[in-house]
């Protein structure tokens, strides 16, 4: 169990050490029609996410830009380490294991028609989550997967249709 230390830093400390970032991800989907429940991407990485091998931080924000003007509802599956969760383009199949290692699932559904993309943002999410131990190499990355949930189809014209934009801060 973790053991909290209450008074290992003042207040102003503790502000003054935390550090706020924007981490831009642009995950692999593969051009196709992705039907409802089908698992877009996998195994997508949120790079630095964390200060430190082994750290912490606070997913408090996700922005989604979809170059394609498809827009649709979409699952965001944030997971501490590189799961499989199924075969991209069928219904997720995710194994126990992976269950075990996710952290949230965060649905972007709010899409904002901008002109020739649109844009959807999901803030004040406020999630702690912890990388992998600090021995493993990969530890400062988060990981995520993308999931229809629109209710129909979502077509990917190219692998960067879809930029995502994750605000956190570590600690």
């Amino acid at each position: 169990m973790a053991e909290t230390q209450l008074r290992k830093y003042a207040v102003v400390e503790k502000l003054n050490k935390m550090d706020v970032d924007l981490i831009k991800s642009s995950p692999g989907i593969a051009t196709a029609t992705y039907s409802n429940g089908d698992l877009m991407a996998e195994q997508e990485t949120i790079d630095n996410a964390v200060a430190v091998k082994g750290g912490n931080c606070i997913l408090q924000s996700i922005t989604a830009i979809d170059t394609s003007d498809t827009g649709g509802a979409i699952y965001l599956i944030i997971t501490d380490s590189s799961q499989d969760l199924g075969t991209v383009g069928s219904a997720i199949s995710a194994a126990d294991a992976a269950a075990d290692n996710s952290m949230a699932i965060v649905e972007l559904s709010n899409w904002i028609d901008v002109g020739g993309a649109k844009v959807c943002s999901k803030a004040n999410i406020g999630l702690v989550c912890n990388s992998l131990s600090a021995t493993d190499a990969q530890s400062k990355k988060l990981y995520y997967g993308v999931v229809n949930v629109s209710g129909g189809d979502i077509v990917i014209g190219s692998g960067e249709d879809i930029i995502f934009q994750f605000g956190v801060v570590k600690d």
